[in-house]
Parts: structure tokens; sequence; C-alpha cells
């Protein structure tokens, strides 16, 4: 199985009036930047709550933000000092509530970390998220991380139910599949 059907195949099946953004290939800051003009304009016309729409639009820029970061996918590009790093994301409606997906290739040493750090949030409450995100904006930012270190933190607090995710081995690989979930 190809990379690309790997990362396709980590999304459910859902019917595509219930999608209002998928995506899979390259992501690049314009891929992003357009991408969030997509979701604003759908958000606009979908969602009156600001509250809310703020929450989807921070968990789609935190998603997409970490596959153009920390996708280890071997068909990286370069130009004019741009990276650009493949991945998936999915925004889409699930019985009244929002579901953010993205997936991408990740090596054997971030998939422990990931692991780690997401069954960590996943057993605490929200008050706790919200303590540990207020201490990691002061704290000093680990060697592994190319932002804040306060993303899957945000993720976490923006959403209505505990981060899901998955990380499946590559046949014959280093790398895992890694997909996250965040329902809002």
């Amino acid at each position: 199985m190809t990379n690309d059907r790997l990362l396709q195949q980590l999304f459910h099946d859902k019917p595509s009036a219930d999608i209002a953004l998928q995506y899979t290939g390259f992501f690049s800051q314009n891929t992003i930047a357009t991408m969030g003009e997509v979701v604003r304009l759908w958000l606009d016309e979908n969602e009156t709550s600001l509250s809310q729409r703020r929450k989807l639009f921070s968990t789609f820029v935190e998603m997409a933000q970490n596959i153009l970061r920390y996708s280890s996918d071997s068909r990286e590009l370069h130009s004019d000092e741009q990276v650009m790093r493949f991945g998936a994301f999915c925004l889409s409606v699930q019985a009244s509530q929002y579901c953010l997906e993205s997936a991408n290739l990740v090596r054997a040493e971030e998939s422990d970390r990931l692991r780690c750090q997401l069954e960590s949030l996943q057993s605490m409450s929200l008050e706790e998220i919200k303590r540990a995100w207020k201490t990691m904006l002061k704290s000093e930012t680990p060697a592994y991380s190319k932002g804040a270190n306060i993303g899957l933190l945000t993720l976490a607090r923006d959403a209505s139910q505990p981060l899901e995710f998955t990380i499946q081995q590559v046949d014959k690989t280093e790398m895992s599949a890694f997909y996250l979930k965040a329902t809002i």
C-alpha cells in the first residue's frame, strides 16, 4: 500500500455532503493560508458562534502547522527557502459536531513522544489542560519543538472531547502513520 493510500485510509468514510474541506498533498505556508481562507469562509456561512469559529480555526491552523513542521514523509519539497511536507487534513460535520482530522508520517522517536503526550492529555481534565497550557507558555521550548510546544495542549483545550489518535507502523520502514482527530 502506498503512503498516500495509507494516509487517506486513516480518515473514516464520510458522505461527501458532510465534508467542508479535505486535502491530501503537500503543505506549505501558502497552502495553509489558502485552505485557511476556505475554512474561514465556510465557517462564516455555517457557524454563528464566534467562540466555535475561533476554536475551529485555531484547531485547523495547529493541525496544518503540525504537518508542515513535523511530517517526516520522504517527499519533502524545497523551493526558495520554503519547505513543503506531505500530509492530509479533513474538516467535516458529523452528528452536529465538527471533526478536524490530520494525518502524516512520523519517525519512530516522534511517534513514541506523540503517543506519550497524547495519552497524558487524554487522562487530563479541562482544568488540568488549561493549567498545563499556561505553564508551557512560560517554559523553555524543548529542542525537538519547532514552535512554542503548546500545539497539542491548544487542540485539547479547544476540543469538546478527548483527542483521538492512532499511530500505525508503516510496513518495511521506520515510519509510522500518525492520525489525529479533534471534535468540537
